[in-house]
């Protein structure tokens, strides 16, 4: 029995270490994010040490009968520790994480040999939560010096390009669309480089600058992501852009940045770096923060406002497409939703400052595609997904409704709601039910901390109880809708998909 024990014991160690890894993981590695993830989840990181800390007690009685019980209850704690069988962003064992285990594994022998018993084990599983942050303590020399050397060999990878032309790409929301929309737009003259998916984190940046970039590349596209002051400007000191472009801002990551005027100035802090470089700004001035900024050296761009440098005006929206027009040049796209008219103007600025001309232009912006989980149409026979699941805040969420009301037929929400907003997170969530009730048939929501604050939002409305459905996951209401016996028809949102750390 002994033997069962310890086996028992260490592999419920192993899947818990591997399980807080990848949170800490998804939390960036940052350990005040990994905290507050931890103090969000309490309750249920709790059961996982009460598991183990039962028959840890136990097993001091002594007895076979303690240690049957024991075993059957480590079983248990084992069997609800197995990682889940898809997780929407898995463990990824880089280098770091290797570094990170075997550090972790060090500690955890040199414990065992000082102190070779049950109790040690048990106590090892119950505080399983924080070895992680430990060994990252520990590794934290190598880890700097290996991220200052990676950083100095990226700087001297585009020092060796003078005539590379970076263009920093950042905002609240929109930034991967513009992003993307860039692309398309300027590889009609130059060879285009970008950074992939969602690699716009200073080490994501630094990979790709690293591994993909090359002699013949003539235009880096850099999207550069925050989530505290001062994110963006490492970036810019490492790529030193010579054109920038702010989407948008609003109110995201209000866990990290607290308020408002520091988001804007994180945002600017792309401005600052393109200004102190000599080149250009390229602002959306339909955003109401960024308009409110006075800046020289700036290209403005947005919708209905001819003292705009690049205006599109003549909108058409539709859930066919979209079509517009800007210096008097007629652009068709099929991607829906409205607001995808101010980040392809913004994306035709670009193009168009850098020399490719407008009428050049009108094939490439037929040519646009959606971006996967950003208002991306996918048709079912009768039945329409917009899936819109990749991240959500109070305007996007508010735009995204906007889109699937310009779809006929039936309309259905499904949403677990808006993450990372602070203190203002049951006030955002609310309005967001508020919002929902005057487009949607059908509300989804998906279970969550926060979905009470919705359905209060819901109720203030006093919208169709019977229409109302809680589901566990996205995947659970699609299913329940496809057994609707819906006549005509039907539109179904995807709004936001909370990442696994928000699903423990």
């Amino acid at each position: 029995m002994e033997i069962i024990i310890k086996i028992e014991l260490i592999t419920n160690l192993i899947l818990l270490l591997l399980f807080y890894m990848h949170m800490f993981q998804l939390n960036s590695y940052f350990i005040k994010k990994y905290a507050n993830w931890m103090k969000t989840n309490a309750k249920k990181i709790l059961l996982k040490s009460i598991s183990v800390l039962i028959p840890t007690l136990i097993l001091l009685l002594n007895n076979n009968i303690a240690s049957i019980i024991s075993i059957i209850i480590l079983a248990i704690s084992i069997f609800t520790n197995l990682p889940k069988s898809k997780a929407k962003i898995p463990l990824k064992f880089t280098n770091r994480v290797i570094r990170m285990s075997i550090t972790e594994a060090i500690i955890i022998i040199l414990i065992c040999v000082i102190s070779n018993n049950y109790i040690t084990l048990g106590i090892l599983n119950i505080i399983a939560f924080c070895i992680c942050i430990i060994a990252n303590i520990i590794n934290y020399p190598i880890e700097y010096g290996i991220r200052k050397y990676y950083i100095n060999d990226a700087k001297k990878i585009l020092k060796n390009m003078p005539n590379l032309t970076v263009i920093g790409v950042t905002g609240s929301y929109g930034k991967t669309s513009v992003k993307n929309f860039l692309v398309k737009t300027l590889s009609a003259k130059y060879e285009v480089l970008t950074t992939p998916k969602n690699y716009n984190t200073t080490m994501g940046v630094v990979k790709t600058i690293r591994e993909n970039l090359k002699p013949i590349h003539q235009i880096f596209i850099c999207e550069m992501g925050a989530t505290k002051i001062g994110d963006i400007k490492e970036i810019c000191d490492i790529v030193n852009p010579k054109l920038g472009i702010i989407t948008s801002i609003g109110p995201q990551h209000l866990e990290s940045f607290k308020n408002i005027d520091n988001i804007i100035k994180t945002k600017f802090e792309l401005y600052d770096s393109v200004s102190k470089n000599g080149g250009i700004t390229f602002l959306n001035y339909d955003n109401e923060y960024i308009a409110k900024q006075n800046k020289p050296n700036i290209i403005t761009y947005g919708i209905n406002n001819e003292k705009l440098d690049y205006n599109a005006f003549n909108l058409k929206s539709s859930s066919d497409g979209l079509s517009f027009s800007i210096k008097d040049i007629d652009f068709k796209t099929k991607l829906i939703g409205r607001h995808n008219i101010v980040n392809i103007t913004g994306a035709i600025a670009v193009a168009n400052h850098l020399d490719i001309s407008l009428d050049r232009l009108v094939s490439r912006v037929r040519e646009i595609k959606s971006v996967e989980h950003r208002l991306q149409l996918i048709s079912r026979g009768n039945l329409n997904i917009i899936d819109d699941s990749y991240n959500s805040n109070p305007v996007s969420s508010k735009l995204a409704i906007d889109t699937l009301s310009e779809f006929e037929g039936t309309k259905i929400i499904v949403t677990p709601g808006l993450i990372e907003l602070g203190a203002d997170g049951e006030k955002f969530n609310f309005e967001f039910g508020e919002y929902m009730c005057d487009v949607c048939d059908y509300i989804f929501i998906v279970n969550s901390t926060i979905s009470k604050y919705i359905l209060n939002g819901i109720n203030s409305k006093k919208f169709r109880q019977d229409r109302i459905f809680m589901v566990n996951s996205p995947q659970e209401a699609v299913a329940q809708i496809t057994k609707f016996n819906l006549n005509d028809k039907a539109t179904v949102l995807l709004e936001n998909d909370l990442p696994d750390n928000y699903n423990l």
